[in-house]
């Protein structure tokens, strides 16, 4: 299993230093959450933090696209360095649209749901897409707890994109540490995201228990 450090946790103070450490630890890709105060109740990221990022690691930028109107927005996240762009099922978009742009630019897309949003919703999108976003956490704030219910629909992706040779992979986001870390994993997640667990904490510790599990 994969771990993809969210930076939204990081000490920013430290920004390059933290992402040294983060990759010399083992991950495979940053997590980005770009919020606009409308989707989610909180503002994070744009396209300047974004470069600076850019400019600190060649590993995968994965833009969690918490706002209104994704398909507007994401070549201008694009142009600052992410690889791949999660759109929230809950949110209105012109997916055909949105993915032939993405892959023109040769980049990924992903498709996420809230922990309200049944996973039968979106597997009409999963041969479409590259990566699948459960949120175990409500968005909008890191630190809240694991919602159980979760590994249910990691548990059914997994069988879905098994039972269909489906090659999209399940990433699960919120409430991450050693101990849920390993229950997604039994419920057939690919990577995990982490955010206050990994930056709380001694980042290569911290990286290496997730890597273990």
């Amino acid at each position: 299993m994969k771990v993809s450090p969210s930076i939204i946790s990081s000490r920013l103070e430290f920004l390059h230093d933290e992402i040294s450490r983060s990759v010399s630890a083992g991950a495979s890709s940053f997590h980005l959450d770009i919020m606009d105060g409308n989707f989610v109740p909180n503002l994070t990221m744009g396209p300047d933090f974004i470069s600076a990022v850019r400019r600190s690691t060649d590993l995968e930028l994965d833009a969690h696209m918490m706002i209104l109107n994704p398909d507007k927005y994401w070549k201008v996240f694009s142009k600052a360095g992410c690889d791949l762009f999660y759109f929230h099922y809950e949110t209105p978009f012109n997916f055909r649209e949105a993915r032939k742009g993405i892959k023109e630019e040769k980049k990924s897309i992903g498709i996420v749901i809230n922990p309200d949003t049944p996973p039968e919703k979106i597997v009409d999108f999963l041969p479409e897409v590259d990566k699948v976003l459960v949120m175990s956490v409500y968005p909008g704030f890191s630190g809240q707890k694991f919602i159980p219910s979760s590994t249910g629909k990691i548990a059914f992706l997994r069988k879905y994109i098994d039972e269909n040779g489906l090659s999209c992979q399940i990433e699960v986001d919120g409430g991450i540490d050693s101990f849920t870390g390993a229950e997604v994993k039994r419920s057939g997640a690919d990577i995990i995201v982490s955010a206050s667990y990994i930056y709380g904490g001694k980042i290569e510790e911290r990286i290496g228990e997730l890597l273990r599990l």
